[in-house]
Formats: structure tokens, sequence, C-alpha cells
């Protein structure tokens, strides 16, 4: 009986260990097809443009310089022209920033010398016939920086 006894517990753990390598994890998984979520367009609106004039920042009279803007009657042009001043020998650039009314915006530099200038023009859409605000930042030597300039230019004739 015993002999019997021990053959049938050989046979029950040899079926379990077939049992159980057979239903081992191989690591692989079959793929589960997964839907993709469907994307609903959404309105969106075109924020307008930030034309909106901030303060300018307060410098030092040894680094004083100033700049001139004009924005052309006829093509809406805008011209921004270094005007030099008593810290002219220390500028390291000077940056002018054009935020057109269409919300386009154009960084040009402009040399540190008196009277060169940068010109945002309205053939390459970098200004319009209509607002457009300019800012133009001083960065000096010394590593300090200063927002000279911050104004919205508009095609205005004056009549005398």
């Amino acid at each position: 009986m015993i002999k019997k006894v021990s053959i049938v517990l050989i046979a029950l753990v040899i079926g379990m260990v077939c049992i159980a390598g057979c239903t081992s994890d191989t690591g692989e998984a079959t793929p589960t097809p997964t839907s993709l979520p469907v994307e609903t367009p959404v309105a969106t609106t075109q924020q307008a443009p930030n034309l909106m004039p901030q303060p300018t920042d307060v410098m030092p009279t040894t680094l004083f310089v100033d700049v001139a803007t004009s924005k052309d009657p006829i093509t809406g042009d805008i011209t921004v022209t270094f005007r030099g001043g008593k810290g002219q020998n220390q500028v390291n650039d000077i940056k002018a920033v054009v935020i057109s009314g269409t919300g386009a915006t154009t960084t040009k530099y402009i040399e540190p010398n008196v009277n060169a200038e940068a010109v945002f023009t309205v053939d390459d859409g970098e200004a319009t016939k209509g607002e457009d605000r300019v800012m133009v930042t001083v960065s000096f030597y010394d590593g300090t920086s200063y927002k000279i300039y911050d104004d919205v230019l508009s095609r205005t004739r004056t009549t005398n």
C-alpha cells in the first residue's frame, strides 16, 4: 500500500510541476487593443497684443542715454535712433523691441553710436499702419540694464 501511495504522490507532484510550468508568466503579454481618444476642436480666441506701455527704469545720471522714435505717417515704418548721452561710452548694447498691432514681436539691436538706428517696416510685418508698442533697453558694460523707452506709436499727421 505504501508503494501505491508513493506512486500516487509522485504522480501528483509531477502533475503539479507540469501544470505550474505551463502557467508560468514568460514576461510577454498579448497587447490589448486600446482606443485612442478623439480630440474635439476647441474654439480659441486670439489674445490681443499687449500694447499697454509700462513705466521705464530710473537710471543714474552718469549713465544717461537717450533714443528717439518715430513712425512714418505714410508708410507706418518705425525708426528708433540712438541719441547718445553721458553714459554712451559705457553702453554694451541697445535692444529695441516692437510689438505690432497684430501681435508680432520683433527685436533689433542698435550699435551704441550716435545716430545709429533700427527700422521696423510694415512690409516685413514688423510694424503696422495702426498702433505699435516700442520698448528700448540699454545694457552697460558693468552688467546693468535699464528700460529707457516704452510707448505706443501711431500714424498721425500733424498740421500747423
